[in-house]
């Protein structure tokens, strides 16, 4: 592959990117949006359960969304960019995987837990984009956001009356998770649009012109 064919390959990522960008926001809206209003109405009225329970389900919801988005945007990229994606890499992408019996092929869900969901799908992204990019998992604000899913997986499934309770300091929790999560991706990706404009950039100052046919 030439050094103009190089240079218009990346170009293309880097408009798909921004594409899908523009075109994931569509789908985050509404749900950030869920999260703003009932956190407001909780801070309204800190006693209400409704609020509080709604405000954790809200933001859950908002969050799946986002690492669902970065690995359908994985998969999309990394043709452009010529990323070859492992086996267990691609089953986590797709959250399926193949299993064989009685020679009969079978498709079965395979979900990540959470803490694992994060990594995986930022990890994946920044690898079809090309780009290796260092997240710190070791502050409080991912600690704050596999709390806040904790919290989440008790009021999906109360085994008992007081499952179904939010606190506070759980609204609190949660308001640490998203500012982190918030910074974290928009940190990743506007560092992934650097390292493709950074690229192409080397490409057009490099001598190397394409090759003689």
């Amino acid at each position: 592959m030439d050094n103009k064919t190089n240079q218009e390959d990346l170009r293309k990522s880097e408009a798909a990117l921004r594409k899908l960008i523009k075109h994931s926001s569509l789908t985050m809206l509404p749900l950030e949006s869920d999260w703003n209003v009932t956190i407001k109405r909780w801070q309204q009225d800190r006693k209400s359960q409704f609020c509080s329970r709604m405000a954790i389900r809200c933001l859950c919801a908002a969050i799946e969304a986002r690492l669902f988005i970065f690995r359908k945007m994985a998969e999309k990229m990394a043709p452009l960019g010529a990323v070859q994606f492992e086996t267990e890499e691609k089953e986590i992408l797709t959250e399926e995987r193949i299993v064989v019996k009685n020679r009969v092929q079978t498709k079965q869900s395979k979900r990540l837990p959470f803490s694992d969901s994060v990594k995986e799908s930022f990890r994946l992204f920044t690898k079809a984009i090309g780009a290796t990019i260092k997240i710190d998992y070791g502050g409080s604000g991912y600690s704050a956001l596999c709390k806040t899913f904790e919290v989440r997986n008790r009021l999906m499934h109360p085994k008992s009356p007081f499952d179904v309770e939010v606190k506070a300091q759980d609204i609190e929790t949660a308001e640490q998770a998203i500012n982190w999560f918030n910074k974290t991706y928009i940190d990743m990706v506007d560092k992934c649009q650097t390292h493709l404009d950074q690229t192409v950039e080397a490409m057009k100052n490099s001598k190397g012109g394409p090759t003689p046919t």
